[in-house]
């Protein structure tokens, strides 16, 4: 799971054209779903999962990454006490997939929970310094991009206490 950003050319992204006007949002949840649209809106933010038996998932930033993103600081902060029981839902309809992150023999084991038609294959194990890597990469591009695409959204006030959420 990665977040990754074209490489932007020498000519200046106007942030003015990705803002979003008739949306007012009120809380941390409406401010990265803001975000998540701004990153659909510019085509140059891409939201990859993998795994399982499939090479891409189809996931989109607008709906599933916004779902995804508001989960990352609880999960970071679960790793910060060195606890690698947890979950991430895809609970988007589409996609509506539960990872399940679980420790196992000093790794992590992550199962796949399809709620639609696919089957996912077996479990896969990751060392733990990767799981945790995978979503501290994961919370900073987001914050990174977020910066470079709409500073004003990632700069909001609604959001200091969902940045805080892990530290």
């Amino acid at each position: 799971m990665k977040l990754i950003i074209k490489k932007l050319s020498q000519q200046k992204i106007n942030k003015d054209e990705f803002l979003i006007s008739d949306i007012e949002p009120d809380d941390a949840i409406g401010i990265l779903m803001c975000i998540c649209e701004v990153f659909e809106l510019s085509k140059v933010v891409t939201f990859i999962v993998s795994g399982f038996g499939q090479t891409k998932w189809p996931v989109d930033c607008r709906t599933d990454l916004a779902t995804i993103i508001e989960q990352v600081p609880f999960i970071l902060k679960k790793i910060s006490k060195n606890n690698f029981s947890f979950q991430l839902d895809f609970y988007e309809q589409g996609i509506e997939r539960l990872l399940i992150f679980e420790e196992e023999n000093n790794q992590v084991r992550i199962n796949c929970v399809s709620y639609t038609d696919w089957t996912p294959d077996d479990a896969i194990y990751i060392e733990k310094d990767k799981v945790l890597m995978m979503f501290e990469h994961f919370y900073y591009h987001f914050l990174e991009y977020s910066q470079i695409l709409c500073p004003t959204l990632a700069d909001h006030i609604l959001l200091n206490d969902w940045k805080k959420g892990w530290k």
